[in-house]
C-alpha cells in the first residue's frame, strides 16, 4: 500500500510539473516577437539558435503547447543577446528541441 502511495505521489507531481514553465523572460525580450518568414523579409537575419527542453518527466509526455512556449521564451533571451527583435520557428517541437531564426527588424 506504501509503494502504490508513491508511485501515486510521484506521478502527480510530474504531471503538476509538466504544466509549469521555469523559464524566465527579461524585460527586454518581453518585445521580442514571434513571427513567421512571411513576416520577415525586409528584415536583417542575425543567426539562429537552438533551444531545448525535457520532453519528458519520467515516463510522462510533456505538453507540445508548453513546451513551444517554453522554448520560444528561451529564444526570445537569445535573440536579445544577438541584438535581434523577432523570431521565427523552423520547424515545430521535436523531442523537447526547437530551432529559431533571429532577425532584426525594427
Amino acid at each position: 500500500m506504501k509503494q502504490m502511495w508513491r508511485v501515486g505521489a510521484a506521478v502527480l507531481l510530474a504531471l503538476g510539473l509538466s504544466a509549469c514553465s521555469f523559464i524566465e523572460v527579461s524585460e527586454s525580450a518581453e518585445a521580442v516577437k514571434l513571427a513567421s518568414y512571411d513576416d520577415v523579409t525586409h528584415c536583417k537575419k542575425l543567426g539562429f539558435t537552438r533551444t531545448q527542453v525535457l520532453s519528458k518527466i519520467g515516463f510522462i509526455e510533456r505538453n507540445a503547447e508548453t513546451m513551444t512556449a517554453e522554448l520560444a521564451d528561451l529564444a526570445r533571451n537569445e535573440a536579445v543577446a544577438m541584438g535581434g527583435d523577432t523570431i521565427v520557428p523552423q520547424a515545430p517541437v521535436e523531442d523537447g528541441k526547437m530551432v529559431f531564426d533571429i532577425y532584426r527588424c525594427r
